[in-house]
Formats: C-alpha cells, structure tokens, sequence
C-alpha cells in the first residue's frame, strides 16, 4: 500500500513488523504491516484521529494517523517501537529523520518501556494460561494445548528487555541471529516445550534477572526535549503538505 492511500488519506510511512521484524519469522508466518496516513482538512478541522485494523490469515495491518506516532512512541509499546526497525520500511522524504533518528527514539521512554514491555508480557501469560486463543491461534490450542504464538511473544518480552541492557542497542535488541535465544523462541512457537516447561523457562528468567532489569530502565531519564522535536517536526510536515 506505500505511496498510495487509504480511505483518502495518503500513506506516508510503513513498516512491516511482527515476526518479520524480529527474525523469527517461519514459513507459515503472515505478514504484519503498520501503516501512518497524513490527516485530511476534514481529519483537522474535526479533531479526528484515524485509526483503523484488519486480521486476516496472510495479512494483518493497522493504519494509523502520522501526528500519533510521536505519543506512540513515548509510551513506548514495543509493538510500535519495533516500527523504526521494520524488516522493510518507507516513508516519504520528508519523513525520513524519523529513520535516521530511530535509535533516539526507541530510547525517548525507557522508563515506559519496561512498564509496557512487563505488561505485554503479563497480558500474554494470562492468555497462555487461560488457554485462550486468538485469531487462527486455536489450531496451536488443539495441537500443543496451549497458543504456542502468545507464549512466544511473552518470552521475547522479557528477552528484549534483558538484551537492551546489555548492547543499549535497541535494533540489536529486537533482532535475534541465528542460535542462542532465537532458537528458544522458534522452539517455543513451534510447540517443542511442554505448557509447564515453558512457564519454568518464565520463572528461571524472573529469578535471575527482573530485579537488575528493572533498576536499569527505572535509573533512565526520559527525553522530553526529542518528543517535542519529533511533534514540532511532523507539525511542520503536516503544515506543508495539507
């Protein structure tokens, strides 16, 4: 969909997320897209903020309004930080400091960060738990009895949280080479552990590292200075192009 539109409003940025953006995609995995539109007259005049999703077996995506992106990224949801690391990305020209600034801003709310990143993976543990499925997840419920796609998300959670403290390099963080925690994570989606060995592997990870881990994001300032840049930035972009 980049450099067309979307119900009228033209795309200006794209990412394309998820497993993709992880390296932890298989070969049954879908592809995941999240879209930011520059507002109409009518968007402004209106105060309204567009936002729309679609799920589908092979396609997922979620279109977004581009003056949201900055309060996106200061509450720190890894599902949108991950979009400055997209395994394929664009944007139009004017846009492309968000690119080139995507470390600055993956790190604006460390703080944030790791109080989302927990809950993300809180949320995905009860689910887990509750064997409760989620969009054509019910088939990883019937074979492995329990969503093997959610306890794979609650897993990296905290492995990318543990790995930002080590390289406090966000890209480097989110994207798992080749063996170690990759093959973990591939395991645990793939149905190779037991429900129970898998909350063992949540627990021994706990033990060892949430109390380091959060000290670490909880000792970091957030940059208020960056989020009023990037905000006065794409100000100045919608300003020109509406």
């Amino acid at each position: 969909m980049m450099n067309g539109t979307y119900e009228g409003r033209k795309i200006v940025l794209s990412s394309l997320v998820g497993s993709w953006a992880s390296n932890l995609n298989t070969v049954t995995s879908d592809k995941d897209w999240k879209y930011f539109v520059a507002p109409t007259f009518d968007d402004l005049y209106t105060e309204k903020m567009f936002s729309t999703a679609k799920v589908s077996e092979t396609l997922d995506y979620d279109v977004h309004d581009i003056r949201q992106l900055t309060n996106l990224l200061w509450k720190a949801n890894l599902n949108f930080i991950v979009v400055l690391f997209g395994y394929k990305v664009s944007c139009v020209p004017e846009l492309d400091w968000i690119f080139s600034e995507a470390e600055e801003l993956a790190t604006i709310n460390l703080p944030y960060f790791y109080n989302s990143a927990m809950g993300m993976h809180y949320e995905k543990m009860k689910a887990v738990r509750e064997l409760k499925a989620t969009g054509n997840t019910q088939v990883l419920v019937d074979k492995f009895g329990y969503d093997t796609k959610q306890a794979c998300h609650a897993m990296r959670c905290l492995y990318v949280l543990e790995r930002f403290t080590i390289t406090q390099d966000m890209r480097k963080a989110l994207w798992f080479e080749e063996g170690g925690y990759r093959n973990d994570l591939i395991d645990i989606k793939s149905g190779k552990f037991s429900l129970e060995n898998f909350e063992d592997m949540v627990k021994v990870w706990i033990y060892d590292n949430a109390s380091n881990v959060k000290e670490f994001y909880h000792n970091c300032l957030p940059n208020e200075t960056l989020k009023e840049k990037a905000e006065s930035q794409i100000k100045e972009f919608i300003r020109s192009n509406i």
